[in-house]
């Protein structure tokens, strides 16, 4: 499932692509994943895009605002004047025709995400659920700190719960705690204050050279350019040893597989 880093890296790419156009018309493909009010915006202007937690926002004129969630497979497509979809056609939930005639697609194989447009106050609300961004300005040592001694409970699903740290998942939690020498079977109470800032400098580490890489490519996600890169940098996901060449273990916790080192992780 995208996390952060691809969203990231979607929100840049789309930058390029939309930013200053207008979305001339629109199409909606597949009901339950978009709302079909999408269909009312004409000539309206893209203002901004940009990224909560996992989510993209596409700002448009007329204080409406595009939420895209990209599920598991949810991706944009872009095609330029006279270029078609190829085989992502079957897989469209909804088509911006811009007024450069380009198209933009927003294309789901398994249908998880959605995109639904929404008034500011509908945004706010949504995007109030999620917790602090952990590449934030106010996401210090401290602060982190801080906020673990509110939660309770095992610390690697702690680390993916979007109301209490947004854009992490399932991989970048893995990956982070590995380089924290931290044991994800581990409760968050057992931790240790030396502990926590190293964890706190894993994740920002993992998820900043996962953004310079364009993200993580294991099964499904695709950004509009290609494929992510980070997955030759993984330490211990989807990985049999570990980088100093440890045998891994897999366990599941919250319901999701996790890879660690018994030798390396305490």
């Amino acid at each position: 499932m995208p996390e952060l880093p691809e969203a990231e890296t979607i929100v840049k790419q789309l930058q390029k692509h939309l930013r200053g156009k207008k979305i001339a018309s629109t199409v909606v493909m597949e009901l339950q994943r978009a709302d079909k009010h999408i269909e009312t915006i004409k000539s309206i202007k893209v203002l901004k895009i940009w990224r909560r937690a996992k989510a993209i926002i596409i700002e448009l004129g007329g204080k409406k605002f595009l939420l895209v969630r990209l599920g598991m497979t949810g991706h944009f497509h872009y095609a330029s004047k006279g270029e078609g979809l190829g085989s992502d056609e079957k897989y469209a939930i909804v088509k911006f025709f811009l007024s450069d005639s380009s198209v933009l697609s927003y294309t789901d194989i398994r249908k998880f995400g959605s995109v639904r447009l929404l008034t500011i106050q509908q945004l706010q609300q949504k995007l109030a659920e999620f917790g602090p961004e952990p590449l934030g300005k106010e996401f210090t040592p401290d602060f982190f700190q801080k906020l673990l001694q509110r939660k309770k409970g095992n610390v690697k699903v702690a680390l993916m719960d979007q109301n209490f740290i947004a854009g992490l998942g399932n991989i970048y939690a893995q990956e982070a705690l590995y380089h924290a020498s931290i044991n994800p079977r581990r409760t968050i109470a057992m931790l240790k204050a030396p502990e926590i800032q190293l964890l706190h400098h894993a994740i920002q580490q993992v998820l900043t050279r996962a953004i310079t890489h364009n993200g993580t490519t294991v099964e499904n996600y695709v950004h509009i350019e290609g494929a992510g890169g980070f997955q030759r940098y993984l330490a211990v996901y989807g990985r049999t040893a570990c980088p100093k060449h440890h045998p891994l273990k897999k366990i599941y916790l919250g319901g999701r597989g996790t890879y660690y080192c018994p030798t390396c992780q305490r």
